[in-house]
This record gives C-alpha cells, structure tokens and sequence, in this order.
C-alpha cells in the first residue's frame, strides 16, 4: 500500500499557528463595507474562539454576516523578503454562543489560562460575547509560487495553487 506524502509540512503549518496569541480579522457590515481588526483568540476543536464586545463594528458584523476572513502573517522583521511573508488565510463561517452555553463555559478557563485575569474582567461585562470562527478553507503561503489551499484546517490535504487554478480578475 502507497501512502502519497503531503505538499506541504502540516507540522510546520501547526507550529506557525501555535507561533501566534491574536488573529487578524477581516469581516463586512451589512453593507458590504470591509473592516479589519484583530482579537487575542484559542484554538479548540480545531475551532478559532474570540472574546469580543459588542461594542466593537466586527462583533456585529460577525452575528449578521455569519462569515469572516482570519490571517496570521510573519512579522516583518523575520521575512526574508516584503513580498514573500509566510501567512495563513483562512475563510471561516461565525457562530455566537450563550453565555450559558456549554462552549461559554468550558472555554472560558481556557481564555483565563492563556490571557490571565483581564478575562476574569470580561466576563462580568455583559457586552463580551463569544464567538466561534469555524474553518471553512484556507490558504497557506510560503512564498513566490508557493501557495497552497486545503480544507478545514486539514493541511495534510493542501493542494498546489498556480495561475491555472487561479481565475482572472482582470478584465481583457
């Protein structure tokens, strides 16, 4: 029996990932107007869960749209090149759980372990809410030509992304 070997090292993909405390969140309002913010957040259930306030545009942008864009992208100061940051993109569709969801309180020990007392604050604040960004599909990127999309957070699946897979956005 052959076991093909995955095109990228889902190893790496993990450690990058590991590598960060916040993601980079891209959301619409109802609209269609981009917005861009960021949020401290914890990996569970292969699941992306943030503490946000209502009182933030993206958390209302998240209820209505149900959808977001995350990116972890290397600093700058690490890059070997501008133009050629690792990054991860991935595509997520959003869910709000209840504070007196099971999500809410078994994650919340989670977000006190990894951020400390201020979530010992938050949660007395009526406007926190949590909220879950599943993985849809993704993209990672290493370099010039090399970009890979996969499902999920599935790297072992990742495929090649080259100009053929890639639709043209220019008109002729």
């Amino acid at each position: 029996m052959t076991t093909s070997t995955p095109i990228i090292d889902p190893d790496i993909c993990r450690e990058f990932l590991q590598g960060f405390s916040s993601l980079l969140l891209a959301s619409t309002d109802d609209a269609g107007a981009p917005e861009i913010s960021y949020s401290p957040f914890i990996l569970a259930h292969e699941t992306f869960f943030i503490l946000v306030s209502e009182l933030s545009g993206h958390t209302a942008n998240l209820r209505h749209q149900q959808q977001a864009s995350v990116m972890f992208i290397e600093n700058e100061s690490e890059a070997s090149n501008i133009y050629t940051r690792r990054r991860l993109i991935i595509q997520c569709t959003t869910k709000e759980h209840d504070r007196n969801d099971t999500r809410w309180i078994s994650l919340l020990p989670l977000f006190r372990e990894r951020f400390g007392e201020t979530i010992s604050v938050f949660e007395t604040l009526a406007d926190f809410v949590l909220m879950e960004l599943e993985p849809v599909n993704g993209r990672w990127i290493t370099g010039f030509g090399q970009a890979f999309s996969f499902g999920q957070l599935d790297f072992l699946n990742a495929h090649h992304v080259g100009p053929n897979q890639i639709k043209r956005r220019r008109k002729p």
